[in-house]
């Protein structure tokens, strides 16, 4: 099984691309799906999450879990094996994580765990896990290993999670899929504390985060970078999605004159956050970029919402 994790800013999608293309995973349509249809059927395309100090966890922290099950509709079923602290859990507990993920990677699936980031497992040998870097070897920002027993290069790292992904028969698909996904994508903007942890913000709280923080001047810096180039990549997947179905009105669930203002403005949307990203960008202007952001993501979930009511 060639195991491969293409480069995409948000990891968590980089690991499902890399899965359907080891695993042959097919959508109801018995296609595999596009990458804007992981995108958007996962719901992440429509997805914020931001911390009060703009600290650059937000796309790792938050209830994720909702995108991996809707990722059953493009063929992928994801189930969490295990997680641990890596500082603080004792080397039984570490042994029997490990021997989970072995005895799934023998039946089949692809295996992943979340540190620093989410990241294939690529394979193993006597020693550990090899780990795929999530934007390949040239950008080494994560382990390229685990050692078994000491997980030595996480200890200094945040807690992980181990788990699986396995090729499943898809729960839905065409329009079915899309409200499930845009269904929970709007519960992130409605009921935003239900769907994330204290100190950050999803929807419209999210850039609520982001202004305050650059007002107060508490902005991380790599944080303002990191989350305007994970969030703007999913904004312009989501215009990918929506351009799809305008330019072929047979191809997809949403009426064509509709998927084509959705991708405009996801469009617009996405070139926004990524001027927020530039670093060498005064923060007056890097606020400005976000207001106009907010405004633009916010007209667009009226129009998502109102295609759910149709």
């Amino acid at each position: 099984m060639l195991l491969e994790q293409p480069p995409c800013d948000t990891s968590l999608l980089g690991v499902a691309r890399g899965a359907m293309a080891a695993l042959g995973a097919r959508a109801a349509n018995g296609q595999s799906a596009s990458l804007h249809e992981t995108f958007a059927l996962s719901g992440h395309a429509f997805v914020i999450n931001i911390h009060e100090a703009l600290c650059p966890s937000g796309p790792y922290c938050w209830n994720f879990r909702r995108a991996w099950k809707l990722l059953a509709n493009v063929g992928l079923a994801i189930t969490e094996l295990g997680t641990a602290a890596p500082a603080n859990t004792g080397l039984a507990e570490r042994r029997r994580l490990e021997a989970a993920v072995r005895e799934a990677m023998a039946g089949g699936s692809v295996c992943a765990v979340l540190g620093l980031d989410h990241q294939l497992i690529r394979g193993q040998d006597d020693a550990g896990f090899a780990l795929a870097q999530p934007w390949g070897d040239a950008v080494p920002s994560t382990p390229p290993r685990l050692t078994f027993g000491t997980w030595a290069e996480f200890l200094a790292g945040p807690p992980i999670t181990f788990y699986k992904v396995a090729a499943g028969a898809p729960a839905a698909g065409g329009r079915a899929a899309l409200e499930a996904a845009l269904g929970f994508a709007l519960e992130t903007w409605r009921q935003p504390r239900a769907h994330t942890e204290r100190g950050y913000g999803m929807g419209d709280a999210a850039y609520r985060n982001w202004l305050e923080a650059l007002d107060a001047g508490r902005a991380d810096p790599h944080g303002v970078w990191w989350n305007a180039v994970v969030w703007g990549e999913c904004r312009e997947r989501a215009a990918d999605y929506f351009q799809h179905i305008a330019a072929d009105p047979m191809s997809g669930p949403v009426d064509a004159n509709a998927a084509r203002r959705l991708a405009k403005d996801y469009r617009t949307l996405a070139r926004l956050l990524y001027r927020a990203s530039d670093k060498t960008a005064s923060n007056a202007a890097k606020r400005g970029f976000v207001a106009e952001a907010r405004q633009v993501d916010g007209e667009c979930v009226a129009r998502l919402e109102a295609i759910c009511r149709q």
